[in-house]
């Protein structure tokens, strides 16, 4: 009883750095690979290191997002959603979505014209979204992608192949007429825009050379993940053979319309998805979803379950690292505003974007980013950037495992 009295004591007098000591347990959090597919207006519980009622968003520090094509969803509007993502949060990556008919939605909606206001009390259009998204990038370099949700539910009956091929050319930015026409001859004026499809493990036979020939990249999901989830590593390997050289975006269900998985399973495909980003084989890891997380919807029995603060304690957060830069006129040493900052690593022998911003007026950016599976790790990233009057800069950088790095300027002509 004594020895606690003196250590509380001698805590009352040095309580600075007993404070210091008590969080140690939880590491600082930097953006990386983790998102949620649908950001939600809700909070998250407490618990080790993790503050009670802490915005979801915040408290998971999610670096890549994915964002639907309607007016409203999960107590974001349209407009909300892309001010929080691509400047309050200022997140890595973002993603948009399609619904396809399956899913309520339409291919043409040709009422749907409004960039930042998508059509309400009608059903969203897939080609008048991928313009939205198309449109939308240019002030939001986040957004890299859009993801058709539950393709191969619809294609290539409901959704055809001319269809696709109309959604992928609105997404690369051809014009578009009055009645939903899509001008295939005319220029593409965001040609990096990828097209992405969601893929369930039992549709892995299912795709054909118009797949191909028109999607960048397959957004993979375990469908009834309590009895599949152990499959996880062998599904990715097909998935690689199946598409091949396509950008792969996995996913984890915390909850979906078929089941609640169990802890076991969710925190499974976590660790093994952590290990194949390592390897470079995904490219990201999107949850489902960040409502099924929160105070709100769930319980604190089902929070203390997943136990999630400590697994990515121990498994992701560690081996995050920040880099913060600068671009500056290599002429006149003055900030340039409103460059664009790409930022890619190598795994697996392929450059793998990872992060894409704005510079702010004084010319200067952020990104996090996954380093190594260690915790003394360093890691090299290619840095590129282009402005609109077609300044041009290419750099490297490194990052350490749980460090903020400042780097040195990068000088564009």
């Amino acid at each position: 009883m004594k020895r606690i009295s003196l250590v509380i004591f001698f805590c009352l007098l040095i309580q600075p750095l007993c404070i210091a000591a008590q969080s140690n347990g939880a590491p600082k959090k930097f953006q990386g690979f983790l998102g949620s597919y649908h950001p939600f207006k809700g909070t998250a519980y407490g618990g080790d290191g993790w503050t009670e009622g802490e915005l979801i968003q915040k408290a998971f520090d999610f670096g890549e997002n994915a964002m639907v094509s309607h007016a409203t969803y999960n107590g974001y509007t349209f407009a909300e959603n892309v001010e929080n993502n691509c400047h309050n949060w200022n997140i890595n990556k973002l993603y948009g979505m399609l619904t396809p008919p399956s899913e309520k939605g339409v291919i043409n909606q040709p009422a749907d014209t409004d960039v930042m206001h998508p059509l309400v009390g009608k059903a969203p259009g897939m080609i008048q979204g991928a313009r939205r998204f198309s449109q939308m990038s240019k002030n939001c370099p986040q957004l890299t992608g859009v993801i058709i949700d539950d393709f191969f539910n619809d294609y290539p009956k409901a959704l055809t192949a001319d269809n696709l091929h109309d959604i992928k050319d609105a997404l690369l930015g051809r014009r578009i007429d009055a009645d939903g026409n899509v001008d295939r001859k005319s220029p593409a004026t965001t040609p990096n825009l990828k097209l992405y499809i969601v893929v369930y493990n039992h549709q892995l036979d299912r795709v054909d050379d118009t797949v191909l020939k028109y999607v960048d990249g397959v957004n993979f999901w375990v469908w009834k993940q309590t009895e599949n989830y152990k499959n996880y590593d062998d599904y990715i390997d097909t998935i690689r053979k199946t598409f091949p050289g396509k950008d792969v975006i996995s996913g984890v269900y915390i909850f979906n319309s078929a089941q609640t998985p169990p802890a076991e399973s969710i925190r499974y495909i976590m660790d093994h998805a952590i290990d194949l980003y390592d390897k470079g084989k995904i490219n990201g890891l999107l949850v489902f979803s960040a409502i099924w997380l929160s105070r709100e919807k769930s319980t604190r029995e089902r929070w203390n379950d997943l136990a999630l603060p400590e697994f990515l304690g121990r498994e992701y957060y560690p081996f995050l690292g920040e880099g913060r830069g600068r671009v500056i006129d290599a002429k006149t040493k003055r900030p340039v505003d409103h460059a664009i900052v790409s930022i890619y690593r190598f795994a697996g022998g392929l450059p793998l974007l990872i992060a894409r911003k704005f510079t702010n007026a004084n010319g200067e950016f952020d990104f996090g980013a996954w380093v190594a599976k260690d915790k003394k790790g360093k890691a090299k990233f290619e840095v590129k950037v282009a402005g609109s009057n077609g300044v041009k800069g290419d750099t490297f950088v490194t990052l350490s495992s749980g460090k903020s790095v400042k780097l040195s300027n990068i000088a564009v002509k």
